[in-house]
């Protein structure tokens, strides 16, 4: 989904965490994942989507739905874990290449992704046209957007998704194509919309959410929805060690309910699901 681009290159920041009383991680953590090192799981992350992840305004630390639940992964395998900041589109190598053991970062499950990573299915998404506020009634159908200047970032999924879209919804019922606006980052796409050079734009219905309680009224979501692709942690392809335990994780945090506490507190419990790998087909 998203991504912008961060300054300073790579940034290591530790969220170190254990299940052991004295913050050791368990001895044979490590023992049977094909990837991780001292004990430490290295997360790769582009913490520009909130609610998600993103760096907190007044302290710059990492939040967002990603990273309590990693923190809590953390725990419950005892491993620590450290973050590593890159571009979003460089995550999937750095995961290929052992740069990093796993990807959190609102990374959407397509087959396509699916032919270089495994996804471990954790969240339901989807994506939204939305407008400024003001402009809300004015999209009550689909053909409402044809002929429209929509921005999007050409790094995510809603790209493809929107060239779909105009060509189902609008050419193929004799109306004019939508005018895409492809931008480098979903921020960029906001700002042309928000510019006036863009009528409406795309981004994950999560991100929308928490621009509605920075700034109530602002935008509005219209019409239906985009796109249906989950968010998946990307690990290397094969990788089943790794994957098994994070699975395992996350089943036990929807078993006792802490996933959907977590969930909640961002006001994204809509996302709740079991997780699955490599459920898109």
């Amino acid at each position: 989904m998203k991504k912008n681009i961060l300054k300073g290159g790579t940034a290591v920041l530790g969220l170190a965490l254990a299940l052991t009383a004295c913050g050791a991680p368990a001895k044979s953590a490590d023992a049977k994942l094909s990837t991780i090192k001292d004990g430490v799981l290295s997360v790769g992350l582009s913490p520009d989507f909130p609610p998600m992840e993103y760096l907190d305004e007044s302290s710059n630390q990492l939040v967002g739905v990603d990273v309590d639940i990693v923190t809590e992964i953390g725990k419950r395998t005892g491993l620590k874990v450290e973050y590593t900041q890159q571009k979003f589109d460089q995550l999937i190598n750095s995961v290929r290449t052992d740069r990093v053991d796993i990807v959190f970062s609102g990374m959407s499950d397509t087959v396509e992704r699916q032919k270089t990573v495994d996804f471990i299915d954790y969240f339901k998404s989807v994506g939204r046209f939305y407008v400024l506020g003001a402009n809300k009634a004015k999209y009550t159908q689909d053909t409402d957007i044809c002929g429209q200047s929509v921005a999007v970032s050409s790094k995510t999924d809603y790209y493809p998704a929107l060239q779909r879209f105009s060509k189902d919804k609008c050419e193929g019922a004799g109306k004019p194509a939508v005018n895409i606006v492809p931008t480098d980052s979903g921020a960029a796409a906001r700002l042309q919309l928000d510019q006036g050079r863009a009528q409406a734009a795309i981004q994950g219905a999560e991100n929308l959410v928490y621009f509605e309680k920075k700034n109530p009224g602002k935008y509005a979501m219209v019409l239906g929805n985009v796109t249906e692709l989950p968010f998946g942690a990307a690990t290397k392809k094969g990788n089943t060690a790794l994957q098994d335990k994070v699975v395992k994780a996350f089943q036990d945090m929807k078993a006792d309910g802490t996933l959907k506490k977590i969930l909640d507190s961002h006001n994204v419990g809509y996302g709740l699901t079991d997780p699955v790998l490599n459920g898109v087909k």
